[in-house]
């Protein structure tokens, strides 16, 4: 077994090397923050070609403790692997990446995240969103998925913006993603999540994709938030 231990506040930039493969690990948010994060791994062979055998395992947890988490990465293609992570209080975490291989060694690679205290307090919408079959086709490079968070009419409480996106998405929406900066980061909101075509700002156009929470309102701070994007605008 090959063990790395990579230290930092947010991940490498470039791919690691787990025996004949490399991976590449990313955050969002980068730097991971308090709260829900979304992990997102990339495992190629030496030829940069996408690796269709392997699999991977994750297992988290705050560093010393001996107790970890194991979360299942969901395939997204293209040698792409998605995992929610949740980091519930500030301090050193260690994610621990196994590359499993049939007929070959297992290799592990483990990265550190020192995770800051939030400055709202640690209140946050968490959760994920997913896509009905039908509609994940009608999405185009280009296109940006927003989160979005309403107290009443008006602007938005909160918004976070995620281009590309690659079902299903984890999200976390926090103080740091309010429209208007200062105000208080708590009550309850409707939440709904908007794959705009061609991935500009704005009010809801013909074309869209959008799905709401099936539990408008929600009180900010409950989590995980499901969300299923299952009609065009």
């Amino acid at each position: 077994m090959t063990v790395a231990l990579i230290s930092s506040l947010s991940p490498p930039r470039g791919p690691q090397s787990l025996g004949e493969a490399s991976l590449a690990i990313s955050t969002d948010p980068d730097p991971p923050r308090l709260g829900l994060n979304r992990l997102q791994i990339r495992l190629t062979s030496a030829d940069g070609t996408s690796l269709p055998d392997g699999k991977v395992e994750v297992k988290y947890g705050i560093e010393g403790m001996g107790t970890l988490t194991v979360a299942i990465p969901e395939p997204a293609g293209r040698g792409v692997y998605q995992s929610a992570v949740e980091f519930d209080r500030p301090g050193p975490w260690q994610v621990i990446l196994t590359l499993r291989r049939e007929g070959g060694p297992d290799h592990t690679t483990t990265y550190l995240y020192n995770v800051a205290p939030s400055s709202g307090g640690g209140k946050a919408l968490a959760g994920t969103v997913h896509i009905i079959p039908g509609l994940s086709e009608k999405i185009s490079a280009g296109d940006v998925l927003f989160v979005i968070a309403r107290r009443g009419p008006g602007p938005p409480l909160a918004v976070k913006r995620i281009p590309n996106p690659s079902f299903p998405v984890s999200f976390r929406l926090g103080p740091e993603d309010m429209v208007m900066a200062g105000g208080p980061f708590e009550g309850e909101v409707s939440v709904i999540a908007r794959i705009k075509k061609g991935g500009a700002a704005g009010p809801a156009l013909p074309g869209d994709l959008e799905g709401s929470y099936r539990r408008n309102p929600v009180k900010i701070g409950e989590a995980p938030i499901e969300i299923v994007i299952d009609r065009e605008l």
